[in-house]
């Protein structure tokens, strides 16, 4: 699907940003998106460089859907056969024969990971509107 550069800025960025709070430690005290505010860009940038190269190409591979004015909307069996070809180009990024090597039990638990993380950057995505038409700035 085509989304705009901003529209997948806001999508990483807010994958990356569910992945610190899911990584983070549960003993620790404070809210998650307060720690991500003091974060330098650096340490910020490391998370989102990871959530990129899961969700990307996912997004990348959802069917495209001229929607204006409000977000793409995918139905379960549309994520999850974007989910495939994108955890196939991320597993076998470097491996082509990485993907059948895995278990059947880890594969699944893959894709229903990038399905899950897929749908929180649909929904962090900010209002569409039209791809075609130069808008400036497109952030609006």
């Amino acid at each position: 699907m085509r989304f705009t550069e901003r529209e997948m800025t806001v999508a990483v960025d807010a994958v990356g940003k569910e992945l610190y709070a899911a990584t983070r430690p549960p003993w620790k005290r404070g809210s998650a998106d307060d720690e991500w505010e003091a974060m330098t860009p650096g340490q910020k940038y490391q998370r989102r460089a990871a959530a990129g190269e899961v969700v990307l190409p996912v997004l990348i591979a959802l069917p495209d859907r001229p929607t204006v004015g409000a977000p793409p909307q995918f139905s379960d069996e549309e994520y999850a056969e974007a989910a495939v070809a994108g955890a196939r180009a991320l597993v076998g990024s470097r491996d082509p024969d990485a993907w059948e090597s895995l278990s059947a039990k880890k594969q699944q638990a893959l894709l229903q990971t990038t399905v899950a993380l897929t749908r929180a950057a649909v929904a962090a995505m900010p209002v569409r509107q039209d791809p075609d038409a130069i808008t400036v700035p497109d952030h609006l």
